[in-house]
C-alpha cells in the first residue's frame, strides 16, 4: 500500500526481522513487542507512520554501506 498508493500512514504490521531491528534502533533492546513499536510510530509520527518507518529503515541500511554495524550484520546474516 505504501509504495504503490502512497498511504504514508498505513503501518499495521511489522515482520519479525524488522521488529528485531527496530527494537534495537528505537529502544536499544533486543526485542520489543510490535504493539509498542506501532504505538511509538503512532504517537510520534501520526499520519506519517509508514513513511517514518521507511525513512528510519533506509537510513540504517545506507549507514551500513559506509561502516560496519556488528549487531545489524548478525540480524541480517548476509
Amino acid at each position: 500500500m505504501f509504495e504503490d498508493f502512497y498511504h504514508y500512514d498505513h503501518l499495521v504490521t511489522i515482520p519479525p526481522w524488522e521488529q528485531k531491528i527496530m527494537s534495537r534502533l528505537l529502544f536499544n533492546k533486543k526485542l520489543v513487542s510490535t504493539k509498542k513499536i506501532l504505538e511509538f510510530f503512532s504517537k510520534k509520527y501520526r499520519g506519517w507512520e509508514k513513511l517514518a518507518f521507511h525513512y528510519i529503515w533506509e537510513d540504517i541500511f545506507w549507514k551500513r554501506k559506509t561502516r560496519k554495524i556488528d549487531w545489524l550484520e548478525k540480524e541480517i546474516r548476509l
